[in-house]
């Protein structure tokens, strides 16, 4: 593990040694800000951020011992030897040199990702269902609609005798029949 050891304290390094303090963070801005109570959240999502880092680099770190060919090599030599001199066995082990150091923390066991894409499937699932369901209450509310223009008769001849009360109530029932459609159509801040 001396490796290790090396790789820590070269790239880790002493925690206290290498942070900024608050007074120091403070003095990097301008004077009218410094008083901000703003800097405070600041130096804190910084440290956050920073302790963040550094446990991925040790992570890294440890990754990187493992992937280690002299240390592979000892593992081989280990397996061979607990088989009483049978040479003729291979065995392989398991590295992740095919994965992204980044992503070795993202890796999933087969359970967990079958688990992740059946709550995504029924998720999507639900989301379908629901917007089926809209699109049928707009063919419904559309086909009101197509039934309400129906029961509004325009004279064939508007010139000569119209008869302006039936026109009002004509014009009324048609304003009511958009009002309600208006009302019932969500508006895009009410969906989101």
């Amino acid at each position: 593990m001396r490796e290790k050891d090396l790789l820590t304290k070269f790239l880790v390094g002493n925690e206290l040694h290498d942070s900024v303090t608050l007074q120091q963070f403070t003095q990097s801005f301008p004077t009218s800000y410094q008083s901000s109570p703003e800097i405070k959240d600041l130096y804190r999502v910084y440290l956050n951020a920073r302790h963040q880092v550094r446990g991925k680099v040790r992570r890294n770190i440890e990754i990187e011992v493992r992937r280690n060919p002299f240390h592979l090599d000892q593992y081989h030599e280990q397996q061979f030897d607990h088989v009483d001199g049978n040479d003729d066995q291979e065995y392989s082990v398991a590295t992740s040199d095919d994965m992204d150091i980044e992503d070795i923390d993202k890796h999933l066991t087969l359970d967990q990702a079958i688990q992740e894409l059946t709550q995504a499937e029924n998720i999507f699932l639900e989301e379908i269902r629901q917007l089926e369901a809209e699109c049928n209450e707009f063919t419904q509310e559309f086909q009101n609609l197509d039934r309400g223009m129906d029961n509004i008769r325009v004279p064939r001849e508007p010139a000569h005798g119209v008869n302006e009360e039936a026109l009002m109530k004509d014009l009324q029932n048609l304003i009511t029949l958009c009002d309600t459609i208006t009302e019932s159509v969500p508006s895009d801040s009410s969906s989101k």
